[in-house]
């Protein structure tokens, strides 16, 4: 199937999602249970779920919406481990650049993918207390860790099943410095098990390139800090996640957070390659040629913004809107996205065709 018809099915649909994912302390039991601020249990529907085929005896619940899944599903039936850090309140639910972490707190979870933040508060991504058990979003385990499921409205019920992934493994590399002016950590991907050897170092080399570039700013910047004007250290920090790895495609999201002084915006670059022959997928590669579709997307993204009141629209370019593909399919956003994207996450859309 050509990657134009597999995804731009966003084109057929008038209706765009604002996506997002932001704060339960949890005790010692790594069971899962997290003393905070209570949702009603018993006015919510339950959830019929399945793994594989076979029945589960947790339930889930549809929530505002969503329909939210037990994390020990994760572990008790598609036998993730789970582990839990006293000292940040934190599940840790997998391994590898797939894990799930969730900081828990009173005010409710953080919900991040290998340490990859996934967005504020009323994102459809974040992990909700639940008398005193975390459930985690369907939406979350499609789109980014590579479950799929089927929901039978009439009986209310889940099959969820593992999804089919590229015969790669996708590592973490890491750059580190700290000086009296500067501190920087930057996680980047790396693969491994590619046929094409020439192909995974042209891949790996990209990612490689992108995080030298990175790091060799923080360093000229902060050479020139004025220690009487910002009296910390710059800081440059990276973190990414695995969106997509199927169908001899990768997607990759990058997060780049500095502080020179101020609130600095979230800096995100997407990264789609193609397995074949490693080369870096532009938008144009996956709507059909001279269908104009940049274009289709921008004016229908603009009206949806303007509606939603959403990112501000001066600056919304069409040369600064971003894709990268999930387990919904494509993913839209806007790169210049303002201070904002540091605290409130940045604003994505999405397909909402089932």
């Amino acid at each position: 199937m050509k990657l134009w018809m597999k995804w731009s099915s966003v084109l057929m649909s008038s209706s765009l999602l604002i996506g997002g994912a932001g704060a339960v302390q949890a005790s010692n039991d790594p069971a899962a249970e997290a003393p905070a601020k209570q949702l009603e249990f018993a006015r919510l529907p339950q959830v019929s779920l399945s793994f594989e085929g076979e029945p589960l005896p947790q339930k889930g619940l549809l929530v505002g919406g969503r329909t939210m899944v037990p994390v020990t599903f994760l572990r008790d039936a598609a036998g993730y481990p789970m582990t839990y850090d006293n000292r940040t309140f934190t599940y840790n639910v997998g391994n590898g650049v797939s894990q799930l972490n969730l900081a828990t707190s009173e005010y409710g979870v953080v919900t991040s993918v290998n340490h990859f933040y996934m967005g504020g508060a009323y994102s459809d991504y974040n992990a909700l207390n639940i008398q005193d058990r975390l459930y985690v979003p369907f939406s979350l385990l499609n789109d980014v860790l590579g479950f799929q499921g089927s929901y039978d409205a009439v009986n209310q019920s889940l099959q969820l099943e593992k999804r089919a992934v590229n015969p790669i493994r996708v590592t973490t590399g890491t750059l580190t410095r700290t000086t009296d002016d500067l501190e920087m950590l930057i996680h980047y991907p790396q693969i491994t098990g590619l046929a094409d050897g020439e192909v995974q170092q042209r891949i790996n080399e990209e990612f490689k390139r992108r995080a030298d570039a990175f790091a060799a700013e923080g360093t000229e910047r902060s050479a020139n800090r004025n220690p009487e004007l910002v009296p910390f250290p710059y800081s440059y920090n990276s973190n990414f996640a695995v969106t997509y790895n199927q169908d001899g495609v990768l997607s990759v999201l990058v997060d780049q957070y500095t502080y020179t002084g101020g609130e600095d915006p979230v800096q995100r670059e997407a990264l789609t390659f193609s397995l074949k022959d490693g080369r870096l997928l532009s938008l144009d590669d996956l709507l059909p040629q001279g269908s104009g579709g940049q274009e289709k997307l921008y004016a229908l993204l603009a009206q949806q913004i303007r509606e939603a009141k959403g990112t501000n629209q001066q600056g919304l370019q069409t040369n600064s809107l971003q894709f990268y593909i999930s387990g919904a399919g494509l993913q839209l956003y806007f790169s210049n996205t303002g201070p904002d994207s540091f605290a409130k996450g940045i604003e994505t859309y999405k397909n909402t065709v089932p």
